[in-house]
């Protein structure tokens, strides 16, 4: 009963999460981008903690076993591939998305809310939520979680392909969609070969530290 309810209520998160980011990225008030994290750590904070403090005994893991701890040596071998892997078919992806949409000019709702920011107190925020708290929080939920519910009635392929799907879907992009379910993959195979979850936190704000770094170099100066 608790996992039934666990795993509806994460599915209810996810499929609301881009809903939020995109109410407020579209709203005809332009809201302020203080404005919009409050609400998105709002929103996301209980559902971690709350996943965090039911996740050994749903997983049926002990925190050791579910990867919660300094990564070893081999572990951050496993970060440093995971990160190149996760950059190469996440440009991949989107490249191959592109020429079979004709669609060249796409950009994510995060971007445009990026791009649009003005104050440099608010763009550090932000940066620091992509690379600090969104890592976290979503490889709790999918590799830490999800990724196991899949290894516990399944194999690996079920749980990986599982978790990347509902990974790539949580981002409410459909363009995007196929990069980042194979990122997700990616993220997968690092946690269950280094059988660490920090490991893929790492190279998951890795991941995304790069790309904010595309976004800084086509920022209006």
């Amino acid at each position: 009963m608790a996992v039934a309810c666990a795993i509806v209520a994460l599915l209810f998160y996810i499929a609301l999460d881009p809903s939020i980011l995109t109410i407020l990225t579209h709203s005809p008030k332009k809201l302020p981008v203080t404005v919009v994290l409050v609400v998105q750590l709002a929103f996301e904070l209980p559902p971690i903690f709350g996943l965090m403090a039911m996740l050994p005994r749903i997983a049926l893991y002990s925190w050791e076993e579910l990867g919660l701890r300094v990564p070893s040596t081999r572990a951050l071998l496993y970060v440093l591939g995971g990160f190149g892997a996760a950059i190469l078919v996440g440009d991949g992806g989107s490249v191959l998305v592109e020429r079979l949409s004709h669609h060249t000019h796409h950009v994510q709702d995060v971007a445009k809310i990026f791009e649009g920011i003005r104050h440099t107190p608010a763009l550090v925020a932000f940066v620091l939520y992509g690379i600090v708290v969104a890592p976290i929080a979503e490889e709790l939920i999918f590799r830490g979680f999800l990724f196991n519910l899949g290894l516990r009635y399944g194999n690996f392929w079920v749980g990986a392909i599982f978790s990347s799907i509902l990974f790539g879907a949580a981002h409410g992009d459909l363009e995007l969609f196929l990069p980042l379910t194979l990122v997700g993959f990616v993220l997968a195979t690092v946690y269950y070969r280094s059988k660490n979850l920090i490991a893929s936190m790492i190279a998951h704000a890795s991941f995304n530290a790069v790309a904010f770094y595309g976004l800084s170099t086509l920022r209006p100066h």
